[in-house]
């Protein structure tokens, strides 16, 4: 099997993992936060900026948004549900991808959201 660790350095890690992993045609991205310290944390920015690094951890490893095909969603508050569908359907539509979600906490208490995808090779 193939298989290649992709790091994207600008994003940076909070510990010893790769930001992809890539095993054959499939796509494996570790969770991605959208937390920013001095900056808005609202869910919304928070979503968006994990979805904007999905996309250029996705560009590092030779795919893009329209070759995913799978998004878990954790999210710290059940309340944010109805915001996340609306933010969802805008980032991720060109792929029409699987879903779960899942309401939990997070380690850093500022996180509000995180996605974890899956996709595939172009």
């Amino acid at each position: 099997m193939d298989k290649k660790s992709v790091v994207v350095e600008e994003l940076g890690r909070a510990g010893p993992y790769s930001h992809s992993v890539i095993a054959n045609s499939m796509i494996f991205l570790s969770g991605q936060l959208g937390v920013k310290e001095n900056s808005d944390n609202s869910f919304e920015q928070q979503f968006r900026r994990a979805a904007s690094n999905v996309e250029k951890i996705l560009a590092q490893s030779n795919s893009s948004m329209k070759n995913i095909v799978r998004v878990v969603v954790y999210m710290k508050n059940q309340g944010d549900f109805e915001l996340m569908n609306k933010l969802f359907k805008e980032v991720f539509s060109i792929a029409t991808p699987a879903r779960t979600t899942v309401v939990c906490n997070f380690p850093n208490d500022k996180a509000l959201i995180e996605l974890e995808v899956t996709a595939v090779t172009q």
